[in-house]
């Protein structure tokens, strides 16, 4: 089985250290593990400052919290904050000794500092610990060779012969060594021998991309991916550089050679794919992205964590119904699982499968009865299949469980709004929006929505136009938004402005959506220009609005309400 070397200080390789065994919190309170627990949700979603932040408060409240200690090494070590990824690992090991994972990570931050003095200490820890683990005695043996303790190498090497027996690996260090001091370009000299040794390549590799050398590194990988062209690390090891060379293609390239590895971890290659969501809307990315996924989902079918990925990328390319297939299958592996729940109640929402939304809901309520958001989901499906008294029993009870979550109380009063005007109850209607207004005051889709029904009541016409003009100023380029302030400035004919403003919404409309088009041309007939509103109104038709109203104008060559 591949050995991991300490020394490949490659981007990918720190993400070995985030998987460790569950760690017991030392406090049992609410709050720390609260906060613990947050603090690894940004941590996967790679808000690596944030995550910083949510530690530092966690060793505030507890300061004997070694697991947070070790966090907060981890993060800092990605955020090249050394010096305090050194002072948090030591205070957790002062708080834990001999645990093998935060000298794991001790080692790590020496390697990138150049403290090979302290380091070959951490490796003589190590060995204590699993005085079986060979990789250790080979990892100290490099430190020593780096600090030009020869002699003390040749020493280690006679300790790993005595222990282990000889091997082809350990014939091939002991070659690197004889007459030489170990400096970085006698590593990289020596390799262009007859050392035949992946491991020693990626050691050298990492030298490199410690100094900068990105040119040099790329020269040595591509030597170890000579001799081993599925060796995983070396092929992450290339796609790092050839991403800060700003080659894609080649990036990608290396990248899938690598998830191609059955011996690189799944959970290496779900993180991975995780960081790339940033980039999501560049297309080489959202290419990759999509290959890298579907690759991981096929290879692990069995595993709801990869199926899962998969239908997040399908569900941000707007592929819904595959990504439904994705989701639906990582819940039949694992139910445990809320946030995918919610995304298959979600897309079966926008697909319009109102009735198994419902179906769904009801099933993951049994799992999870205190889950606001579910509510929600469960409520608009209910509200799709005319069961209004029953939806809004779901949305008292999301805001009766979740208080804090603005955003999400801003939604359920709006839907309220919507179900009110639905039963023909205005007044209630109008309540409900109001209150959501206040509750999140820059939701500009919320308040477009109710300044059109204001509109089409003829209710307030002037707070309808305050609202709408707030929404348009606020988003200028989403037309629905546009058409709702033409509308009103069209109703208190004000049509000077309210052409302006459909004509941007027509400008950021590529579908020439036919009810714009019919309202461009109402705004320029009761301007007086009847030629150029019986051309818009044409335009209406031939895009599909097929309204007897609009058919009228046409033929009688008036404007018609």
């Amino acid at each position: 089985m591949r050995k991991y070397i300490f020394f490949a200080l490659i981007a990918f390789s720190l993400q070995a250290f985030s998987q460790l065994p569950p760690v017991k919190l030392n406090q049992d309170s609410n709050v720390v593990k609260q906060l613990f627990f947050a603090g690894l949700r940004e941590k996967m979603s790679e808000n690596f400052v944030v995550a910083s932040t949510t530690f530092n408060k966690v060793v505030t409240l507890d300061t004997k919290n070694h697991a947070a200690y070790y966090e907060l090494a981890g993060l800092n070590l990605r955020l090249n904050k050394l010096s305090e990824a050194e002072l948090n690992i030591k205070k957790a090991i002062d708080l834990n000794p001999g645990n093998k994972w935060y000298l794991r990570l001790l080692s790590e931050v020496y390697k990138r500092n150049n403290n090979m003095v302290s380091l070959i200490s951490v490796f003589n820890q190590l060995i204590a610990i699993e005085p079986e683990n060979d990789i250790y005695y080979f990892d100290k043996a490099n430190a020593q060779l780096i600090a030009n303790q020869v002699n003390e190498a040749k020493k280690t090497y006679s300790e790993i012969e005595s222990k282990f027996g000889v091997s082809r690996e350990l014939t091939n260090a002991r070659r690197r060594i004889d007459g030489t001091n170990a400096t970085e370009s006698d590593i990289v000299k020596l390799l262009e021998g007859n050392q035949a040794d992946v491991k020693n390549y990626l050691y050298a590799a990492g030298l490199l991309l410690q100094k900068n050398n990105d040119a040099e590194a790329l020269k040595v990988l591509l030597k170890a991916q000579q001799i081993e062209p599925k060796n995983f690390e070396v092929n992450l090891g290339l796609a790092d550089v050839y991403r800060k060379q700003k080659n894609d293609e080649a990036a990608f390239a290396s990248l899938k050679l690598a998830f191609e590895s059955e011996e690189m971890p799944i959970d290496e290659k779900v993180k991975i794919i995780a960081a790339l969501f940033q980039k999501i809307d560049q297309p080489i990315v959202s290419k990759n992205i999509t290959a890298l996924g579907k690759s991981l989902a096929e290879a692990n079918p069995k595993d709801a964590k990869s199926l899962s990925l998969y239908g997040d990328i399908l569900y941000q390319q707007n592929k819904l119904q595959d990504a439904l297939v994705q989701y639906q299958a990582a819940l039949k592996l694992n139910e445990q699982v809320y946030a995918v729940w919610e995304q298959v109640i979600n897309i079966q929402t926008l697909l319009g499968h109102y009735t198994d939304a419902v179906k769904l809901g009801d099933e993951a309520l049994t799992i999870y009865p205190n889950q606001a958001s579910l509510y929600y989901y469960m409520a608009y499906a209910l509200y799709k299949t005319g069961k209004y008294d029953v939806a809004q029993n779901n949305l008292k009870n999301a805001l009766q469980l979740d208080v804090d979550n603005k955003s999400l109380q801003a939604q359920v009063y709006a839907l309220q709004g919507d179900i009110f005007i639905n039963q023909n109850n205005f007044p209630q209607a109008k309540l409900a929006f109001e209150k959501a207004i206040i509750t999140e005051p820059d939701n500009y889709l919320i308040m477009n929505n109710y300044a059109y029904y204001l509109a089409l009541k003829n209710d307030d016409l002037a707070k309808a136009a305050k609202y709408a003009e707030t929404a348009a100023n606020a988003m200028p380029e989403n037309s629905s938004v546009a058409d709702t302030y033409a509308f009103i400035l069209f109703k208190q004919q004000k049509y000077d402005l309210a052409k302006t403003w459909i004509e941007k919404a027509l400008q950021n409309n590529s579908n020439k959506n036919g009810v714009y088009l019919e309202r461009y041309g109402d705004i320029l007939f009761l301007k007086g220009e009847k030629d150029a509103a019986m051309l818009q109104w044409q335009k209406a038709k031939d895009a599909g609005n097929g309204s007897e109203v609009l058919t009228k104008k046409i033929n009688e060559k008036k404007y018609f309400k």
